[in-house]
């Protein structure tokens, strides 16, 4: 006997399959990773059938990008814009040079030179002071000297062979070590370089000016790696070594300590990453990831440049402290004891040039 219609009861409807990411839409298709439903906005084209939006994300993220071995993002395609940067930058600074242009300044002993107006306000002096008394220089506070130093060059010759010399050098070095690192080489072991002149200034030094420290630092810790990897030609190496060490040297005119200063600092730095792995392997991850190995490297490295920049400082603070002290009388070239005087602007332009603290300046 069939049932009668007043009893019977309607079969229950099937929920539609929908997609998790918007549930009014009717989807058929599973992503292949978590297996939700996805509708055809949301479906990711993988390489076999499809992805939802929030498993691309997530494999994004877990992908490790490409490194060199000192910790550096590997691209593939390399353009070494720091070193572009602070070629450009030099550049820009010499225009500004002879765009302020000089004046006559008188000299101690007598007579005049001929002194670049931005030279005078931003280049390496250790104490001096304004015809009109206010005192200048790095021991006077100006400590900002020992970085603006490096930016200026006493002629065509000078930057020219400066910045020559970072064109070659610059980009593999931060190829190697990445544009942050680079950044911090050059800049850390620039002031080193003339922390390290400073240290051997006294009132009556003559000025000193100049990129050579920094690009020392460049070298010195390019060289440290080069060897250590085998990645340079000693050859070369002993060439550029002649050229920015010894050569100065012998070259009165070129503030040699600076150079020596910048090169050290640069290869304490290199010795870091050049030796990453026995360090890595002494600090006992020599089998850890290679992301927790990035991290020690990263720290070691940061780290020596930190202590390297600390040590400048302090030590520009000690021969600061020295200069300062009313007890220490300066000495001139023939070690006979001298106090400082002022001297008189012989021309007449604007109020307020400093005394020359030497006939010729230092650039190296």
């Amino acid at each position: 006997m069939p049932p009668s219609s007043s009893g019977s009861q309607s079969a229950p409807v099937t929920d539609l399959p929908v997609c998790y990411r918007h549930p009014g839409r009717e989807a058929h298709i599973r992503c292949n990773r978590c297996n939700r439903r996805i509708c055809p906005e949301c479906m990711v084209p993988a390489s076999v059938g499809f992805q939802c939006p929030d498993c691309v994300r997530g494999g994004n993220q877990q992908v490790r990008q490409a490194r060199t071995p000192f910790g550096a993002v590997l691209r593939p395609r390399v353009v070494p814009v720091v070193t572009y940067s602070l070629i450009a930058l030099n550049f820009v600074m010499f225009g500004l040079q002879h765009i302020v242009g000089t004046s006559q300044v008188g000299v101690l002993g007598g007579g005049v030179v001929e002194v670049n107006t931005l030279d005078m306000r931003l280049e390496l002096i250790a104490k001096a002071h304004w015809v009109d008394g206010e005192p200048i220089g790095v021991a006077n506070g100006e400590w900002y000297r020992l970085v603006t130093s490096m930016f200026l060059h006493a002629n065509v010759v000078h930057i020219a062979s400066n910045m020559i010399s970072l064109f070659f050098i610059g980009p593999l070095l931060e190829t190697l070590l990445g544009r942050l690192r680079f950044l911090l080489v050059y800049l850390v072991g620039g002031l080193a370089g003339a922390v390290t002149s400073y240290l051997f200034m006294t009132p009556q030094s003559p000025p000193s000016l100049g990129a050579s420290g920094a690009i020392s630092a460049v070298f010195g810790c390019l060289v440290v790696i080069g060897l250590r990897r085998r990645i340079l030609d000693p050859g070369m190496i002993m060439v550029v070594l002649i050229i920015n060490i010894v050569i100065p040297i012998q070259n009165t005119s070129i503030d040699w300590r600076d150079h020596v200063g910048g090169a050290v600092a640069g290869a304490v730095i290199g010795a870091v990453y050049a030796f990453a792995p026995e360090l890595i392997r002494a600090f006992g991850k020599a089998t850890a990831p290679r992301e927790q190995q990035t991290r020690l490297l990263n720290v070691l490295g940061f780290g020596t440049m930190a202590l390297v920049l600390v040590l400048s400082v302090a030590a520009a603070a000690v021969h600061t402290s020295h200069l300062n002290d009313p007890a220490n009388r300066t000495r001139t070239l023939d070690d006979a004891a001298r106090t400082p005087a002022v001297t008189r602007v012989v021309t007449d332009p604007p109020p307020s040039y400093p005394q020359a603290v030497g006939t010729y300046p230092h650039w190296g």
